[in-house]
C-alpha cells in the first residue's frame, strides 16, 4: 500500500499538502460525477483537507479525501434541504445547465452504491482493493457491482 499519512511531529505538512494537490483534481471530478455543485465540491474538499490537518490515519489520499468530501457534501446537501425556506425550493431556469451531459444524467439513475463504485473505481482512479477498503464492502462486491452498474450504464445510454 501506500503512505500512511498521519499528522504528528514528524510529519510534514507540506508534503500532506502536496499529496492533497495532486489528488485534488480527480476528487473534485468525482463529486462533481456524483452530483456535487462545483461550489459544494470545492468546500467538501477543503473541509477533508482541514479534517486531515486535525488527525487522522489514511493509506491512500485519494481514496480518503474522496470518501470524506462525499460525506461532507451529502451531510452539507442533507443541512440544506432541511433548513432551505419553502419558498424558495423551486429551481430556477437560471440554475440549470444549459447543455446537460448525458453519461452525468445516465450516472444520477444509478443506485447510490453502483455511482459510488463507478466514480471511485473510474473517476477518482482508485483500485479494486482500494475502492472495496474506502467504501466499506468487499473486494468481490466492487467488481459484480462495477459490472453491473456499466452494464446498466451502458443500456441507459444506448437508449438515447
Amino acid at each position: 500500500m501506500g503512505t500512511v499519512w498521519s499528522i504528528g511531529l514528524e510529519v510534514n505538512e507540506a508534503s500532506w499538502e502536496d499529496a492533497y494537490r495532486a489528488s485534488y483534481p480527480q476528487v473534485y471530478r468525482g463529486l462533481i460525477a456524483l452530483g456535487a455543485r462545483p461550489d459544494e465540491a470545492e468546500d467538501a474538499l477543503h473541509d477533508a483537507f482541514v479534517r486531515q490537518l486535525e488527525g487522522a490515519d489514511i493509506s491512500s489520499v485519494a481514496g480518503w479525501l474522496f470518501v470524506v468530501a462525499m460525506r461532507r457534501w451529502r451531510r452539507r446537501r442533507w443541512r440544506e434541504r432541511i433548513f432551505r425556506p419553502l419558498t424558495g425550493t423551486a429551481r430556477t431556469a437560471e440554475s440549470v445547465p444549459d447543455v446537460r451531459i448525458d453519461l452525468f444524467d445516465a450516472l444520477h439513475r444509478l443506485p447510490r452504491r453502483q455511482r459510488e463504485v463507478l466514480v471511485a473505481r473510474y473517476v477518482v482512479g482508485l483500485s479494486q482493493e482500494e475502492t472495496a477498503q474506502v467504501l466499506g464492502i468487499a473486494r468481490g462486491t466492487v467488481a459484480a457491482t462495477a459490472t453491473q452498474a456499466a452494464r446498466a450504464l451502458r443500456a441507459r445510454m444506448e437508449e438515447r
